[in-house]
């Protein structure tokens, strides 16, 4: 009877037991859903708005929803919940950044571009509808971002939260009760009369076109695309095991890295390495190419929705762009953006705010703190031209000398100072010199106006009068969404890699105080006193080294240099140090400012009164080019 018993006892405890939820899980859940109803309700009453972290929603369905699919079913859902014109979807990737209205789903569709994410979006624009506002998402980080957006915003407004997985279980049971309905008032008729927002993207088929030769070179796009897409997962997946540290703590972790980098790399140039790029740009492109483009891009979405390979990020890259292009049609053929009148919707005046701003070639920030833009004082306007960028450094309070005679600096959209401005006196005679310094920038007449921390400098300073920005720890900036900077200002080893592993993976320019270690770096007594652990940090940089470098700090070291950081890429850097202070301990400015234009593909030109000088030819030092300037003029 015992081993009866025993036996009886072992069959039971290997039969599969059903779990069964306590009570203390069902009424968390129940809570769960009572405050996600409860935040829907406060949106909703106070007249608040809605944005959508459309990527992170995707994510948290395991990207089983295409971006068609949740424009429909949030479009349902808004018109259900009374929310029309008051949501807007933001969209990571995207070749351009830009924003859409759709009139018939009463949404705006904002796109990120290449050069920012979705998430520096949400932080930035959090608190530009100066009402309450209820962001779908789950990333705890872009939570406590768009907080500070919010408490920092001079209105008297809230921020909520709401989980995707909610969101994505109404949309879900409303999508479902909304095709019962179809299928139950219209029987047996078929068809998306309805279904405006579909209709306009399909597209039909050209005849005209050699149907074997397009499809056999759509196959081996397709089979290109599908190699790159991989090998650039593993490229993000080892850079971002290279930015953590203690990845990086021992030689043979660094060179076991560096390595496998290298290998991807050559991997990727041996494949071509350009599909994505060539699918996705739009410069230079005949109507011929752009309708291939269009075809390719929406049979890679036909495909990649029976693919088994999960969903990496240059799929999302070509789905992005693929989706951008349906909205722009649609956009572009209801023809409301135009409207102008005073019952605005507020999705409507976030898209006109986006297009403006893109107009305007205006920094935003790319992380916690904002940028301040003086759009409303500035004189200097280039439209859709060149970015202009004026560079000093290393002023040590006698920023006059760059402007004698009550002149001002030469005009442009920013002006970068790239540190040093404080004098080392008492603390009553900094300041007084602080004060003189704001009120010499707030003369120059520029759109944003930003000043870096240098190792003579105070670590927290305000400039009331000027507005300028003072950084003193590294972050990265957005300029018209198309061009990435990343500001170092002076710190230690230590604070630069904590901020280093948050800023973006590429960037077009970095403006630093200190030069990299062995560039435009060497001091009177001929000792290199450049900083090594931002070197190291950029040559790690797998999507390869800025196009332009400038810096500061090193007065001797006025001049250029063409540098190629690291054996990762073989892309070259120009490097500008943009000290105007004499050599050895400051007295005076011995050089003028540096006047730079940076075109959308990230290429600096240095400019030399009207000449301008290619900074591609630029492979001596600009020392021995260099004369003192008089009434303002640009010296490179």
């Amino acid at each position: 009877m015992k081993v009866v018993g025993l036996f009886v006892s072992l069959l039971a405890a290997s039969r599969p037991r059903k779990k069964v939820k306590t009570g203390k899980q069902i009424r968390r859940e129940g809570d769960a859903l009572t405050l996600h109803s409860k935040r829907l309700d406060w949106a909703i009453r106070t007249d608040g708005v809605v944005l959508i972290d459309l990527e992170n929603v995707r994510g948290k369905s395991n990207f089983e929803l295409t971006h068609r699919e949740l424009l429909k079913r949030t479009a349902l859902w808004a018109k259900t919940q009374n929310l029309e014109d008051r949501v807007s979807m933001i969209v990571d990737h995207g070749t351009l950044h830009e924003a859409y209205y759709l009139p018939d789903g009463g949404l705006s569709m904002v796109f990120a571009g290449p050069r920012m994410k979705a998430d520096d979006v949400l932080a930035r624009d959090a608190a530009f509808f100066e009402r309450n506002t209820l962001v779908v998402t789950a990333d705890n980080e872009l939570m406590s971002r768009i907080r500070n957006t919010v408490q920092k915003s001079e209105a008297d407004i809230a921020v909520q939260f709401i989980q995707p997985i909610k969101f994505i279980t109404d949309l879900e049971n409303l999508n479902n009760r909304f095709e019962r309905q179809q299928r139950k008032l219209e029987g047996e008729k078929e068809g998306n009369d309805g279904d405006s927002l579909t209709n306009v993207v399909d597209q039909d088929p050209d005849e005209t076109i050699e149907e074997e030769a397009l499809e056999a070179k759509k196959n081996e796009i397709f089979e290109q695309i599908d190699d790159e897409v991989k090998i650039r997962a593993s490229m993000y997946q080892t850079e971002t095991q290279m930015r953590e540290k203690k990845n990086m703590n021992t030689p043979k972790k660094r060179r076991k890295l560096e390595r496998r980098a290298r290998q991807l790399c050559e991997r990727l140039a041996l494949k071509g390495g350009q599909s994505i790029d060539h699918l996705t740009t739009l410069n230079g492109v005949t109507a011929y190419d752009r309708k291939f483009q269009d075809e390719v891009l929406s049979q890679w979405e036909e495909l990649r929705r029976c693919a088994t390979r999960r969903e990496m990020t240059g799929d999302r890259i070509l789905l992005a762009e693929n989706f951008r292009r349906q909205i722009e049609k649609i956009s572009n053929e209801s023809g409301n953006e135009d409207k102008n009148n005073e019952d605005e919707s507020h999705s409507m005046k976030y898209v006109k705010h986006i297009k403006s701003m893109v107009g305007k070639r205006v920094p935003t920030s790319m992380g916690a703190g904002g940028i301040h833009n003086l759009d409303e004082t500035a004189d200097y306007k280039r439209g859709d031209g060149p970015l202009r960028l004026v560079v000093v450094s290393d002023t040590h309070g006698y920023e006059e000398g760059l402007t004698p005679g009550e002149t001002i600096l030469p005009q442009g959209d920013v002006l970068l100072h790239l540190g040093d401005f404080a004098i080392d006196s008492s603390v009553k005679k900094k300041n007084k010199a602080i004060i003189k310094f704001d009120a010499w920038l707030a003369r120059q007449n520029f759109r944003t106006k930003i000043v870096l921390r240098g190792n003579h400098d105070p670590f927290s300073v305000s400039f009331p009068l000027s507005n300028a920005n003072f950084v003193s720890r590294p972050k990265g900036i957005s300029i018209d969404g198309k061009l990435t900077m990343t500001l170092v200002p002076y710190c230690s080893p230590r604070n630069l890699s904590s901020s280093w592993r948050n800023l973006p993976m590429y960037s077009d320019i970095i403006a630093s105080h200190s030069p990299p270690r062995g560039v435009l770096d060497k001091c009177y007594n001929g000792a290199n006193a450049g900083c090594a652990s931002l070197r190291g940090k950029v040559e790690r940089m797998i999507a390869g080294p800025p196009n332009l470098w400038v810096c500061g700090h090193i007065h001797e070291g006025r001049g250029s240099e063409k540098v190629a950081f690291g054996s990762i890429s073989p892309r070259e850097t120009l490097c500008v140090n943009a000290s105007n202070a004499n050599s050895g301990r400051a007295n005076r400015i011995a050089y003028g400012p540096v006047v730079m234009e940076i075109d959308e593909e990230g290429i600096a030109t240095v400019l030399q009164g009207d000449k301008i000088v290619e900074a591609r030819e630029q492979s001596t030092k600009l020392e021995e080019e260099l004369v003192e300037t008089g009434e303002g003029a640009a010296v490179p």
